[in-house]
């Protein structure tokens, strides 16, 4: 029996039965019990799993965001130790507040036993290759530590088609590729070198858009290449039967880590993809560095 750790999966500590925000990214996502997570990583054969809980609650609240932030960090902090064996979790930070962020890094880092951070692709507009982050870098590249990258929408979308319908299709990988070229481009990630970054769902749209970065740099006369080892992919939702192909031209797969994207995914669905990812010709004689190793490799105060 193999070793699986699931990269990307998510726990709330919401009382209510559905995402408050269902109506506004067009996708509903039902929050689950321990008990129902654990359910489902037994039915998967999934050893281990690292929680996170992104969020974009009170941006405009510092006092309310920070206090947000705080509770969920304690209720994963409560998890793992209640069930070490079988979670961890990665700190959520009450940014667009940096001061209050690298305060709650710290905390969540020495004092709660986190073993990454989970952040958002933007905060109000704030994306992550912003200037004001470089404090919170620092810290997480003393830290070593990895940031576990999540989509949200941006600050504007078109309402009309369908991808401004149901957010997930298509704005939420396209503003999770638009903060990694933004890293890329500022410098942000080269200049913390300590600091790797997990980009969710095979890459998004990265694979397809460095190369268009690159074009448009060298026709402006400057480059930056971008750090492709400070760079990790997770494999959660729908990474066959194209995406792992593409991705794989461009890195290899001591990069690459297994999700879920639980509670979203529906465990038919998540069934399947994890029977495609044993079976994928890529992996055939790798599966425990993707499945198990590489994740390890990515994780503090395991």
């Amino acid at each position: 029996m193999r070793n699986i750790i699931d990269m990307h999966t998510h726990f709330s500590i919401e009382t209510g039965a559905v995402s408050e925000d269902a109506g506004r990214i067009g996708f509903t996502v039902e929050n689950k019990s321990l008990g129902e997570h654990l359910n489902m990583m037994d039915r998967l054969g999934i050893t281990h799993a690292v929680l996170s809980c992104p969020t974009l609650k009170y941006l405009d609240d510092p006092a309310a965001c920070v206090k947000y932030c705080r509770q969920v960090n304690d209720a994963g902090a409560s998890i793992i130790h209640s069930y070490p064996d079988r979670f961890s979790f990665a700190a959520i930070l009450p940014l667009p507040y940096v001061s209050a962020a690298v305060e709650e890094a710290e905390r969540a880092l020495s004092e709660l036993g986190a073993c990454a951070v989970g952040m958002c692709s933007n905060y109000s507009g704030m994306y992550l290759g912003d200037e004001r982050l470089a404090p919170l870098f620092a810290l997480l590249n003393d830290k070593c530590c990895s940031i576990l990258l999540h989509p949200a929408a941006p600050p504007v979308w078109p309402e009309g088609p369908i991808t401004g319908k149901i957010l997930p299709m298509f704005e939420f990988i396209t503003d999770t590729t638009r903060t990694v070229l933004d890293l890329i481009d500022s410098g942000m990630l080269s200049s913390h070198p300590n600091v790797k970054l997990v980009i969710p769902h095979t890459g998004s749209c990265l694979p397809v858009a460095l190369d268009r970065y690159y074009g448009i740099m060298r026709a402006q006369g400057r480059m930056r290449e971008a750090p492709l080892e400070q760079l990790y992919y997770d494999l959660a939702c729908d990474a066959y039967p194209h995406a792992v192909p593409i991705l794989l031209t461009w890195t290899d797969t001591s990069h690459i880590v297994y999700g879920t994207d639980f509670p979203a995914i529906p465990l038919p669905v998540l069934e399947n993809h994890l029977s495609q990812t044993l079976v994928h010709p890529a992996f055939v004689n790798c599966l425990d560095d993707v499945l198990w190793n590489n994740a390890r490799r990515l994780l503090i105060n395991q």
